[in-house]
């Protein structure tokens, strides 16, 4: 989610996917009223859609920052230096805001649970105290930032082996990552598997495994796809449309999953949707990658590339303010509106993002606004 530099030439289409995955972020966002009625125990078909649709946001941010980053350029110090002024101050600084939020309701313990969530500690204690270690209940969208600054943290030393590394062992490391994205799907009989057990957890592929897959998949696919533009994109359709049949169809089956469950125990088990829209799923990969290469060979009209730059440059800020209007807009218009579920998410959606760009552009006058907006 870093900004090109002022001063480096821009990738056009780098900036294209980054305020493609911000909109998605936040049209994601925007489907919270719409996804479950409680009072009819329904899912909402259209929100339901735009769950499976949606996916590729996060692993396009985390593609981009490999192909920003990596190899790296500075020495460490350096490095880290501006990934901390960058992301992790802004960071920081709206997580506390948001513990002091006026919230449309009760502010409420969240986030994963722990020894103090039980504990009776002030609320806003609690929130204070969780932030370097984990997203609460007012932060909860700052969730995968703690994964974006985990890859930071082993960026240097990825940097000298994705260097030198040949295409061929590059693939070697994506055929062995890509086969970790089947092990959702292949828990569902074998919980435990390649050595895995309750005192160990750490199987065989683990190294191979999770987000970094992606900061590979990114360098790689931004160096070596040599296809003409109407081939990356036509093999960028097909692998998004598999993709998206898949985790959509997918998604379906775990809804029934969970209204199953809920109809014999009572129990919600929200764990049960997240299944077939995981990030490191297969499917979602498929989706990922053809959304990449797609933009990547993708010409864009001179005159709209200086307002998608404006709007790239923001995109960071624009995702660390959205959910303040999203907390206080969504609830609200969604009781107004009397529109197609779907049309009136994406509706307000716009509304957030243009909310949250006009906001921080009037931060960005501010004197060292950089902390606050990266």
């Amino acid at each position: 989610m870093i900004q090109n530099s002022t001063r480096r030439e821009r990738i056009i289409y780098l900036d294209v996917l980054r305020v493609l995955a911000i909109f998605m972020v936040i049209l994601m966002h925007a489907g919270d009223p719409y996804l479950w009625d409680a009072a009819t125990k329904t899912f909402g078909p259209e929100c339901s859609f735009y769950c499976a649709l949606l996916r590729p946001c996060v692993p396009l941010f985390i593609i981009m920052s490999s192909i920003l980053l990596l190899p790296i350029k500075t020495d460490t110090t350096t490095f880290f230096k501006r990934r901390f002024l960058r992301v992790v101050v802004p960071f920081l600084l709206w997580s506390i805001i948001y513990v002091f939020l006026p919230t449309p309701s009760k502010i409420v313990f969240g986030g994963p649970e722990n020894a103090f969530t039980d504990s009776g500690m002030n609320v806003i204690a609690y929130n204070l105290m969780m932030i370097p270690i984990s997203f609460t209940g007012t932060n909860v969208h700052f969730w995968f930032i703690y994964t974006i600054i985990g890859l930071y943290l082993f960026m240097p030393i990825i940097s000298p082996w994705i260097q030198q590394a040949s295409k061929k062992a590059l693939v070697v490391f994506l055929m062995v990552w890509a086969v970790t994205l089947f092990y959702p799907y292949i828990r569902q009989w074998f919980p435990q598997l390649h050595g895995e057990c309750d005192w160990n957890e750490f199987g065989m592929l683990y190294y191979f495994s999770g987000y970094l897959g992606y900061i590979v998949l990114g360098y790689f696919l931004h160096k070596y796809n040599s296809l003409s533009s109407a081939k990356s994109m036509l093999i960028g359709m097909f692998l998004f449309a598999v993709g998206l049949a898949l985790t959509y169809k997918g998604f379906l089956l775990d809804e029934q999953r969970f209204l199953c469950k809920l109809n014999i125990s009572g129990v919600e088990d929200w764990k049960l949707l997240e299944h077939s829209i995981g990030n490191l799923t297969i499917n979602v990969v498929l989706m990922t990658s053809g959304l990449f290469l797609f933009f990547q060979k993708l010409s864009i009209p001179k005159f709209l590339q200086p307002i998608i730059i404006e709007l790239s440059v923001f995109s960071y800020a624009i995702f660390l303010v959205h959910y303040i209007f999203n907390l206080w807009v969504c609830h609200s218009l969604a009781s107004l509106m009397n529109l197609n579920p779907g049309l009136e998410q994406f509706i307000i959606a716009v509304i957030i993002f243009v909310c949250s760009y006009l906001i921080v552009k009037l931060i960005s006058f501010i004197p060292k606004s950089k902390y606050l907006i990266g």
